[in-house]
């Protein structure tokens, strides 16, 4: 399992560190900030990951059988993988899409969220600084939906590996333009304004992989000639994994008192 996740980072890391050098937005260090806290992230959130979905799953078979409807199960995954996997990232997202908009209004849950907006540098890697409590709120409005409508283990495992790609893309230091793909496809482009330092912009574009969501829900902001400067927000963050493990739960008994 080690060596696997290992091989994942290494093989990641060719990828996009190239990538990020010969398509640059901001001109940046390979090792900037944090990154080191960034690496744990990586491989702490592989093994919770993997955890988290185990549990939801096995909370979903156990509590969910009574409504589950398997005539429906049955027609979904006896569709085209292609068209299983183009409905699976529309329901996906819509459960992501309502997780995350949840993350950022609800402020007991942007306690967990702000670990993940404390990145002042965007690249590949600041994909993985996600607290687990944000890391498990966000799974199960997108599993459990997925869950139920019974998509085949091929588009699972399609699904997952698109998820994946598209989670480092997204935040990938790189300047590249989608043309029209980027309506359909969420790109660093869309993705960088989320976590701007503009006022009021972070509070946009919340869907992870369809942004036609956000143009439908009215979160979208999409500026064609610029891309934001700055990263971050005013929340004081600790530097470190332990501490910003331990931050949300220390933030709301502090507001409690």
């Amino acid at each position: 399992m080690l060596l696997e996740i290992v091989k994942g980072f290494i093989i990641l890391a060719a990828i996009f560190i190239p990538i990020e050098r010969i398509f640059a937005l901001h001109n940046q260090k390979v090792f900037r900030r944090a990154w080191k806290t960034d690496v744990i992230y990586f491989f702490s959130g592989h093994f919770i990951g993997k955890a988290t979905g185990a549990i939801i799953l096995a909370i979903a078979f156990s509590h969910f059988p009574p409504i589950v409807n398997v005539e429906l199960q049955n027609t979904v995954a006896s569709q085209p993988v292609l068209l299983q996997f183009l409905e699976a990232v529309i329901v996906g997202d819509i459960g992501y899409y309502i997780a995350h908009r949840l993350l950022h209004e609800l402020p007991w849950l942007w306690q967990f969220h702000a670990v993940h907006h404390s990145i002042e540098d965007m690249d590949w890697l600041a994909a993985v600084r996600v607290h687990p409590c944000d890391q498990v709120f966000t799974r199960i409005w997108q599993i459990i939906p997925l869950y139920w409508l019974g998509f085949s283990r091929e588009t699972w495992a399609i699904y997952v590996l698109y998820s994946a790609a598209i989670a480092f893309l997204i935040h990938a230091n790189i300047k590249v333009k989608f043309g029209i793909l980027k309506w359909l496809i969420a790109t660093p482009q869309f993705h960088h304004w989320h976590h701007s330092q503009v006022p009021l912009v972070p509070n946009k574009n919340f869907a992870a992989q369809f942004p036609l969501l956000d143009l439908l829900f009215g979160t979208m902001y999409m500026p064609a000639k610029k891309m934001p400067h700055k990263y971050g927000i005013s929340d004081s963050i600790p530097a470190g994994y332990v501490r910003q493990m331990f931050y949300p739960f220390l933030r709301m008994m502090k507001n409690a008192r």
